[in-house]
């Protein structure tokens, strides 16, 4: 499986980009910003997955790991294939998609065209209980290392939106005896708080 081409961008269409590698040019298929951004790259490093049909061998491509591990996580879901996943990364950031399947809210995925309220009410039911990691996966992408859990949950609530002083505080709210230990746990119980929160001051 290729998992990853670095070279230069050699040529762009609508929905792909050419990126050559060793003398060999590769055809990956991208979300738009990424065609934009990447063309004439003289180097690009690219995040693969490789899509076996029966007609054709694909490589879809994404130039972070977090927009690849959300491209994972849509094609997981029925009736969602690999081109309408990367319809909705092409209108959408991973932590926007993660923080409307953590806050159960597919208003912002129906949005896109092809998805549509039943396919958004989908996604947000089959990935309630993967996008917290994610949201964890996204908040940890620029940091060295990682830290604790609780460190990584307020990095991942960041990353979906919420102020520094405001994900540390809900954070520390969360009772221990309601969560795994694990900052996706976290997460789940600190967004709880913060939407109660915000019920309130309504």
């Amino acid at each position: 499986m290729i998992a990853r081409i670095r070279g230069p961008v050699v040529d762009t269409g609508d929905d792909y980009i050419i990126i050559e590698a060793a003398g060999v040019g590769y055809r990956v298929r991208v979300p738009d910003p990424a065609v934009a951004a990447l063309r004439g790259s003289k180097e690009a490093v690219i995040h693969t997955e490789m899509v076996v049909r029966q007609d054709a061998i694909l490589l879809y491509g994404f130039q972070t790991a977090a927009e690849l591990k959300v491209f994972r996580m849509l094609i997981s879901v029925s009736r969602v294939g690999p081109q309408l996943a990367t319809a909705i990364l092409s209108r959408l950031r991973p932590d926007q998609v993660a923080g409307a399947v953590l806050a159960g809210d597919g208003r912002l995925l129906a949005t896109v065209p092809g998805v549509g309220k039943t396919g958004a009410e989908r996604i947000v039911l089959e990935l309630k209980k993967k996008a917290a990691s994610l949201a964890v996966e996204v908040g940890t992408t620029e940091s060295e290392g990682g830290g604790n859990a609780s460190a990584d949950a307020v990095l991942g609530l960041m990353a979906l939106g919420y102020g520094q002083g405001e994900a540390a505080a809900a954070a520390r709210k969360v009772d221990s005896s309601k969560h795994d230990g694990s900052a996706a746990g976290i997460i789940r119980e600190a967004l709880r708080i913060l939407k109660e929160k915000a019920e309130t001051n309504e």
